[in-house]
């Protein structure tokens, strides 16, 4: 079963997509397990993006995710619901992607940023809500993530025992992947015992402490839990997280631009069927690369200046760590990487040359460079430097069959 097109912004445009929905995220042959872990592979770089939007460290989700589950199994929870405290930990922060604490050329006061940033759960909620393939609490457990025991938490001010148990544990496991060391996050839980977490949740972290030493091993994503996924299902999530970035980054619209004229200009150059797979994901994964607040944005820049190429190279080098280790995703780092190469050699960050460059990353280069331009003919100053000129031939004559 498909999502509908109308349960998130961009989230059911791809069912008629160019590239084909069995070409970038493999048909399963019917196998259910083959399909959910392709999604659930989707899911953890969402993950990743929400952590990097929101400034915390590379992995952290993953290791929320870890923790709620080992303590979910010494609180003896339901296995519905160790379920969706995985994903749950694993989307903590999609919220911030957007949000306008951290959404790029926002120039929020301190204050404010800060009051935007209590509604990181609330709408971290509502994306979850809109992933039909999540367990049925993944939603409410993101919302009250940060419910405090004493009422003082947000972003519903719920107390006690209207606060979710699944919600209380994520927040100790929020503690626990936050503290420096094991015995910091035994202080940190213990303090705020009767103010934070209930009694109840500070003897759960106690015995939990003491039998696992403070430490959750690395979980595996529960993908029996996952309903109706399949790889048109995994496109439109991959889709509607492309959307989202575009317009954290203030560009809404963009990869689909870029998408266009780099697919038309894949096509005039017989680029291998290998190689559109990879330019496919990257051109949806590049702007992760520029999501961090503290970032320049891509704008900033002359695109065919070699002012900005630092922050380009950065934005590069980026985007391809948060997928080089994903199973699924991970074929699109080395393209990532290398899309702020330049043909001459003098590109960043590996002075990679001429046909070392990988041919999807030189089309993603250029088309980005093309979208960019206000005068795009300028491009054709940039063949044989930036760019391979067969490249920029090819971005400007699908530019002009385009128009």
């Amino acid at each position: 079963m498909l999502p509908s097109a109308a349960i998130c912004e961009g989230f059911g445009t791809v069912m008629n997509n160019r590239l084909g929905q069995m070409t970038l995220f493999q048909d399963t042959g019917g196998d259910p397990r083959g399909a959910a872990s392709q999604f659930a592979d989707v899911l953890t770089v969402y993950g990743a993006i929400g952590d990097a939007a929101c400034g915390n460290p590379p992995g952290l989700a993953l290791r929320k995710a870890s923790t709620a589950v080992s303590l979910a199994r010494v609180a003896e929870c339901e296995p519905h619901e160790c379920d969706a405290m995985y994903f749950a930990g694993l989307l903590h922060a999609v919220g911030a992607v957007g949000n306008p604490a951290y959404r790029k050329d926002e120039r929020l006061s301190e204050r404010l940023a800060r009051m935007e940033s209590w509604d990181t759960p609330s709408m971290g909620a509502q994306i979850c809500e809109h992933i039909p393939a999540l367990p049925a609490q993944t939603a409410d457990i993101v919302r009250w993530q940060a419910e405090c025991w004493d009422g003082t938490g947000y972003p519903d001010q719920l107390r006690w025992h209207g606060i979710p148990r699944p919600a209380m544990l994520l927040a100790l496991a929020d503690t626990v992947v936050r503290a420096a060391d094991p015995e910091e996050a035994l202080t940190a839980v213990a303090m705020q015992s009767g103010r934070a977490f209930s009694p109840d949740m500070t003897r759960t972290f106690t015995m939990w402490f003491h039998v696992s030493g403070g430490e959750a091993e690395t979980a595996e994503p529960p993908l029996e839990a996952l309903r109706d996924v399949s790889a048109a299902s995994t496109l439109a999530l991959m889709d509607a997280i492309a959307d989202r970035i575009d317009k954290h980054n203030g560009d809404e619209g963009r990869w689909r631009r870029v998408e266009r004229l780099a697919t038309a200009s894949a096509a005039l150059l017989n680029v291998d069927a290998t190689e559109n797979e990879r330019l496919a994901l990257a051109v949806r994964l590049y702007g992760a690369g520029e999501i961090a607040k503290s970032q320049q944005s891509e704008a900033s820049f002359d695109p065919l200046a070699r002012l900005g190429i630092d922050d380009r190279a950065a934005h590069a080098v980026l985007a391809a760590k948060l997928v080089e280790e994903n199973p699924t995703l991970g074929r699109a780092a080395a393209v990532l990487r290398a899309r702020s190469e330049w043909y001459d050699g003098t590109g960043k960050p590996d002075g990679l040359f001429h046909r070392a460059i990988p041919a999807a990353a030189g089309l993603l280069a250029a088309a980005i460079a093309y979208d960019a331009l206000g005068h795009k003919d300028r491009i054709d100053t940039a063949a044989g430097t930036q760019f391979d000129p067969q490249t920029v031939r090819a971005v400007l004559e699908a530019a002009r069959t385009r128009a």
